[in-house]
């Protein structure tokens, strides 16, 4: 049972430890599902080929280069929901178009070869302990906190936030290209189109959770695949509840708890979601 819930759990702690680096260096990147669905697709793809071990490296680079599109918008100054919801559709669009056309000529609708239980689970769970110590005992992870709360400030610091963001959203890409990897190689073994299925948007919901707090972060996506699992075994034993609702169950789980959260206590970074314009 522990074994399974890390496994469903997986890649939403990747997920949401990329998206909480990106809100701490102050950018809303609501485009992570569809760059979670172009990493679900490169690994997917390339995993017949190069096996599994080497798909996790294409979807990482899938990811990224998908990120760094996002991240070439937004550090320009253009308003992060809109950017965000492009990369959504984009990614939506681009992976439905590439698996429609290669489904007849590669294994990509078949079960593919995966990895085995450990290095994917275990990783996220060391991928939270490596956060919460970048964050909170390095100096670059000072600067990054602070670039979300007061970019001028690290700019008359002699920072660059352009280029800070930009580093951060690189690492987010590569980030969130290794759970869908997880998705698609450890919790499904398998690609069908729209597989992320929301877990992007549950990964941004969960750093709100958490309060943009990796270890709590982590909490609230577990207590999350609990309840994803917690449904499966529900299907499984045949009780009379209607499928669909099974299927929300999750997600309605999450909303009720950001909306009984008072505002004032969520918080978050100052400069969330405000594009940054150099002065003078």
């Amino acid at each position: 049972m522990a074994a399974e819930l890390l496994t469903i759990t997986a890649p939403l702690i990747w997920a949401a430890m990329a998206e909480l680096l990106g809100q701490r260096s102050g950018v809303l990147n609501i485009g992570i599902e569809g760059v979670m669905l172009v990493g679900c697709l490169a690994a997917a793809l390339g995993a017949p080929v190069v096996g599994p071990w080497w798909a996790i490296a294409l979807a990482a680079v899938a990811a990224l280069a998908v990120n760094l599109l996002f991240a070439a918008a937004v550090v320009t100054g253009a308003d992060q929901v809109v950017a965000g919801t492009g990369v959504v559709l984009l990614g939506a669009g681009l992976t439905g178009v590439v698996f429609r056309h290669l489904q007849t000529a590669r294994a990509t609708g078949v079960l593919l070869p995966t990895l085995p239980w450990g290095p994917l689970e275990i990783g996220g769970l060391c991928l939270v302990v490596a956060v919460m110590w970048f964050l909170k005992g390095t100096r670059a992870g000072l600067v990054l906190r602070a670039c979300g709360e007061n970019p001028d400030a690290v700019a008359a610091a002699g920072v660059s936030p352009v280029r800070l963001r930009l580093w951060v959203l690189a690492c987010s890409g590569v980030l969130t290209g290794v759970a869908g990897a997880a998705l698609v190689l450890r919790a499904s073994g398998t690609f069908v189109e729209g597989m992320t299925a929301g877990r992007g948007f549950l990964a941004l919901a969960l750093v709100m959770l958490g309060r943009w707090r990796p270890l709590s972060v982590a909490a609230a996506a577990l207590l999350l695949g609990a309840a994803i699992t917690l449904q499966f075994h529900v299907q499984g034993l045949g009780v009379n509840v209607s499928h669909n609702l099974l299927l929300a169950f999750p997600y309605v789980m999450t909303l009720i708890v950001l909306a009984v959260i008072p505002k004032d206590r969520l918080g978050g970074p100052a400069a969330l979601a405000k594009p940054y314009r150099p002065q003078g």
